[in-house]
């Protein structure tokens, strides 16, 4: 692995910041973390050396940060809900120089445009998953005790060609399918909110499909999964969840394994591009 000395961890919500804070202390790298007020969980503090709390468009008041504590590297790690920019935000005249030269208004454009911006300044925008290779299953049924039926394997043959094409269009990462049938795709609202609202509209065994984008740059934006998944997946009654082979982090395996066994929900994980489930 590459020296570093300190890292920086732009920090969005969820598990991911906390896992790489972690990840980097046990390789005795110090981590000085940037948390987003509103999205950031407070508790990310306690694995950092210092944290700045900032909004989300003071991108120029970071960047000066980076270069007062010497930081060259830096991983982004957590997503901050693309609907906050619709919000009210104060944009710092950086970002909105940053946000006027966009073509669109996608997560990879803005996450490019970012790390693009990152990289100018001498800051090396590292991939995300750098210390959490462990965490991305290999191909192969996670569920030994409980295999794909065979309405949720046509499913997956079904669903999974056409969740890669969403996810390259950059629209979401996750589809909902019900009886080779797409019930709902993920957008701005997030993978929850999808297995929701695939519930809702397909009813008891929807089949939770989620990829990575076809050249997935895993700087930023990898497809993750983990317990509070599972956990809405059996909320909405869902049957099986099919995830990219090496592509997407598991968070909370143990756990999330045991709340699948006992919500009978199959996990497997798919070798892109050929889409195609292991054999039962």
């Amino acid at each position: 692995m590459m020296e570093i000395h300190t890292l920086g961890l732009i920090a969005g919500e969820g598990q991911f910041p906390f896992l790489v804070a972690k990840a980097a202390r046990s390789q005795k790298i110090p981590i000085v973390a940037f948390a987003i007020k509103g999205v950031t969980p407070p508790a990310l503090e306690q694995y950092a050396e210092k944290t700045f709390w900032l909004e989300l468009g003071q991108f120029d008041t970071m960047v000066g940060l980076f270069h007062e504590h010497q930081l060259s590297h830096v991983v982004m790690a957590g997503r901050v809900p693309h609907a906050a920019l619709f919000q009210n935000i104060q944009f710092d005249e950086r970002s909105k120089r940053i946000l006027m030269a966009l073509q669109d208004k996608k997560a990879n454009s803005i996450l490019g445009v970012i790390a693009a911006e990152l990289e100018r300044e001498k800051i090396q925008v590292l991939d995300s998953s750098l210390f959490l290779k462990p965490c991305m299953p290999a191909a192969g049924l996670l569920t030994p005790e409980r295999q794909l039926t065979p309405d949720e394997e046509k499913d997956v043959q079904f669903g999974f060609p056409i969740a890669r094409d969403v996810a390259r269009l950059d629209i979401g990462q996750t589809i909902i399918v019900k009886d080779q049938i797409v019930v709902a795709v993920e957008g701005i609202e997030g993978t929850d909110k999808a297995i929701e609202r695939g519930g809702e509209l397909g009813g008891l065994g929807t089949v939770v499909i989620k990829v990575s984008k076809p050249q997935q740059d895993f700087r930023f934006d990898i497809p993750t999964v983990g317990l509070r998944t599972i956990k809405y997946m059996e909320k909405a009654g869902a049957s099986a969840l099919a995830v990219s082979a090496g592509e997407t982090l598991f968070f909370d395996r143990d756990e999330s394994l045991a709340l699948a066994k006992r919500a009978n929900i199959a996990i497997v994980a798919i070798e892109a591009p050929s889409a195609q489930p292991p054999s039962q």
